[in-house]
């Protein structure tokens, strides 16, 4: 609700801009270009800045809430605050709604990852195209198998911080080291942004 008033709000506003301009008889292109710029700064680079920058939890949340309606954003959504079940259908519904080879090959690997079905995660995720996934997930399978050895040698593809954190994670929660496990998720957590860092964090629980 407040979203939606935020959001009149700024087109009345934009409204106001442009009948003064043209009181001022600025020409016609200024004007359409300047109401461009204003709601530029102020509806869309916020939103951007909320999906990929934010280090602000409650409202990238706010955000979600607001476009869950969106399979993408459902998502995040299910894992804070759903069961297995509902995870996995939000999953679904994103192979579903999104066709492209990426997205099947990510998404397919994440499910498969959650119904712990390992080998099917270990093939979708060789199909992925960016090198940078694969060898994330690459690293994630094969922790999960419990050959820690190969999860480090796919870490020297990986250059994010907080991929390689979270992956500290996981090799700590799977050999039981409680400690190591609560500091490399803190720093995972602290070095992502956006809805990665809503994922980051409630994605944690079911390593």
């Amino acid at each position: 609700m407040m979203n939606i008033l935020r959001l009149n709000i700024t087109y009345v506003l934009a409204f106001i801009l442009a009948t003064f301009l043209f009181f001022l008889q600025f020409p016609f292109w200024v004007v359409i270009l300047t109401i461009l710029v204003f709601l530029l700064a102020f509806v869309v680079l916020p939103q951007i800045f909320t999906v990929y920058r934010s280090n602000n939890e409650k409202s990238i949340e706010k955000y979600l809430i607001a476009n869950k309606n969106r399979p993408l954003f459902a998502y995040p959504l299910a894992l804070a605050h759903s069961n297995d079940v509902e995870v996995e259908e939000s999953l679904r519904i994103i192979l579903a709604k999104h066709k492209q080879p990426y997205m099947q090959n990510v998404y397919k690997t994440i499910l498969a990852l959650h119904l712990k079905n390992i080998d099917a995660a270990d093939t979708y995720a060789q199909q992925i195209d960016s090198e940078l996934l694969k060898s994330y997930y690459a690293a994630y399978i094969a922790a999960k198998k419990g050959d820690f050895d190969e999860a480090k040698r796919h870490e020297e593809n990986i250059s994010v911080d907080w991929m390689i954190h979270a992956l500290h994670a996981l090799y700590a929660n799977e050999q039981g080291k409680e400690e190591t496990f609560t500091i490399e998720s803190q720093k995972a957590i602290d070095g992502s942004r956006g809805v990665q860092k809503y994922i980051v964090i409630h994605s944690l629980k079911y390593v």
